[in-house]
């Protein structure tokens, strides 16, 4: 099974150089019969601006690039519901635990979870969670504020597509790398599906534009 993030023309200018590695991708996914899940954004912010494409424009899109997407499951889904201040070590793992237990509960963000289900379910012991709140100060804030989140938008449900992808031999590609991409990473590592980054067809942040957002 192949699944794509946020292959769209919105995007295009980040990964312009990897078409014709992504065209060939897709031609052997569709030779093969293999699946492929396209996932996609199409989000309009507080400001009215788009961020994202429609799916006609992407269809649109993908065939005058000759990209074989016909048979593609495509999957509308929203960006943002992990902070950043807890993409990496610790508090990445952290995380991730996080989200496995909003699968498990009928919760949809961390802000929710008990202070004491946090010690028990997350951290383990008392101990544990003071460590962390004094080494991750900024991170322990996001987690109180509810900067970890169920997707508020994820065509035909989060936990369908899970067990969709359950058992699967599972290939990701797509971006940008530590925003969209990581978050559908850090679901399925909290869902518990096994799979592999094909790191030639990852896409990241254009250096011009990563500069302006720090």
């Amino acid at each position: 099974m192949l699944i794509c993030v946020d292959f769209q023309p919105a995007y295009l200018d980040a990964f312009a150089h990897l078409m014709t590695p992504l065209r060939a991708r897709l031609e052997s996914a569709a030779e093969r019969g293999e699946a492929v899940h396209f996932l996609y954004n199409n989000i309009l912010s507080l400001e009215g601006e788009e961020l994202g494409d429609s799916l006609q424009n992407i269809l649109t899109w993908s065939e005058s690039e000759s990209l074989p997407i016909k048979n593609a499951r495509m999957i509308h889904k929203n960006f943002g519901w992990v902070s950043h201040a807890v993409r990496e070590g610790d508090e990445r793992k952290i995380a991730v635990l996080i989200l496995r237990h909003l699968l498990e509960s009928e919760i949809s963000h961390s802000a929710e979870i008990s202070e004491k289900d946090m010690e028990q379910l997350i951290f383990g012991t008392t101990a544990e969670l003071a460590r962390f709140q004094h080494i991750s100060p900024l991170a322990w804030r996001e987690i109180k504020e509810g900067a970890i989140a169920m997707p508020m938008l994820f065509e035909g449900g989060v936990h369908e597509w899970l067990e969709a992808v359950r058992g699967e031999e599972v290939e990701i590609i797509g971006g940008f790398h530590h925003r969209c991409f990581d978050e559908i990473c850090m679901l399925l590592e909290a869902g518990g599906i096994s799979h592999h980054l094909n790191n030639e067809l990852i896409y990241a942040v254009p250096e011009p534009l990563l500069v302006e957002s720090l």
